[in-house]
């Protein structure tokens, strides 16, 4: 591949870029101009956004990026000085993927003309890491299965709706990490409606006199499977707000309902009553029954599993959990610039360009230089980068691969 179709693949890369994305490295103070007898060696975002997307891309040590970087005559600069900019490029590389994900367009008769949102979240963790790393909050358009949402935090930030951005005429599809009080009354605060599957012990519901239902008497008088019902509940706050909602339920066929008792076994339920409600498909919703009957209710809940073939789909081939051992404070900065390159992916496949997501990483350098090659003085540099083992390298450690 010669010089002139490599930098014509990373020309096509920043294609796929939110407008302003130079213009935000500026913004951000990430590039400024300094005088000339400093030294300076990356004056320009871009140079420091392929430094950073290679060195993720090709899933190998700062000490390889650097040596490509060298070899093919972008820029040269030591382990030391990539490892800083991996400290600081976090905010950045996650404003760039907020501004990459497109919210798209969708109106239905079908759905009541809303825009329809799958979310959850997944976590990653490092080598040798005894818990989660790090938490990645994800939101899917069911439309057309592209990314609404996507926000990267650390393992103590938790599953909410409150970390993500409900817009007017949006509904959004969620598991029952989502059942409480809370989260429902963000979505409500923001206009936008909201399916969740009921958790029995994080969102009771009340009747209008504000008396608590037995949700599980309730389910114990339904005997008909397959049979979906409903009934206008209150959901309550801590601070005594109360929102009008749906119960909906539905007690499954006699296959399904003896895998679902099968699964809270190994999930740990031993009571009765805990093995009678397996049984049961149970969701709370704010939307009113003029937009959508409880069946299309049922019916949307089944399609949040698109969410989780996502989180499938970019772990195993994207390979978004196989965090190398990174220092912590260069993690998120890592997980951004994944993320940033899965979308980007997305984009040059809708657009049938041939750039598959496992040649990215060679799209994003150039080749080493014919003068350099000819010299040798390349080719020296980048095995002398690549092999070096006789002293350490300088403090602060770079993050290595483990």
């Amino acid at each position: 591949m010669g010089d002139a179709t490599r930098e014509a693949d990373w020309s096509l890369i920043e294609l796929q870029l939110p407008t302003g994305w130079r213009e935000l490295g500026a913004e951000m103070g990430l590039v400024k101009p300094r005088p000339a007898h400093i030294g300076q060696k990356i004056t320009d975002i871009s140079i420091a956004l392929r430094l950073v997307l290679h060195y993720v891309a090709q899933r190998g040590s700062q000490r390889a990026t650097i040596a490509a970087a060298s070899a093919a005559g972008l820029v040269t600069i030591s382990q030391v000085a990539l490892h800083k900019w991996m400290l600081k490029i976090g905010d950045y590389l996650e404003t760039l993927v907020t501004r990459t994900v497109e919210p798209g367009q969708y109106t239905s008769d079908r759905w009541g003309g809303y825009l329809l949102v799958v979310a959850d979240a997944t976590t990653v963790e490092r080598p040798g890491a005894t818990g989660t790393t790090a938490r990645i909050h994800y939101g899917l358009t069911l439309a057309d299965l592209r990314p609404r949402f996507i926000r990267i935090t650390d393992a103590t930030v938790g599953e909410t709706m409150r970390n993500f951005d409900p817009e007017p005429g949006e509904l959004w599809i969620v598991d029952r990490g989502y059942a409480n009080p809370p989260s429902i009354e963000s979505v409500v605060d923001r206009r936008s409606d909201i399916i969740v599957r009921r958790n029995r012990s994080s969102l009771p519901v009340f009747d209008v006199h504000g008396q608590r239902i037995d949700v599980l008497d309730l389910l114990g008088s339904t005997t008909a499977r397959g049979h979906a019902r409903e009934r206008k509940v209150y959901v309550r706050t801590v601070a005594g707000r109360m929102f009008a909602v749906r119960l909906c339920w539905m007690r499954l066929g006699t296959a399904d309902a003896a895998r679902a008792r099968a699964h809270a076994l190994r999930d740990g339920a031993h009571e009765a009553e805990e093995l009678d409600a397996a049984e049961f498909i149970v969701l709370v919703t704010t939307v009113s029954k003029e937009r959508l009957d409880v069946d299309q209710i049922l019916a949307l809940y089944r399609a949040r599993w698109q969410v989780e073939l996502d989180f499938k789909r970019d772990k195993s081939i994207g390979q978004l959990d196989t965090l190398p051992s990174l220092l912590p404070e260069t993690i998120r900065a890592w997980l951004c610039a994944k993320v940033l390159l899965g979308l980007i992916a997305r984009r040059l496949a809708s657009q049938q360009v041939a750039v598959p997501p496992s040649g990215l990483g060679f799209a994003i350098l150039p080749p080493a230089t014919s003068e350099a090659i000819s010299r040798g003085s390349r080719r020296r540099a980048l095995v002398r980068h690549a092999t070096r083992v006789d002293r350490p390298p300088r403090r602060p450690a770079a993050d290595q691969t483990a």
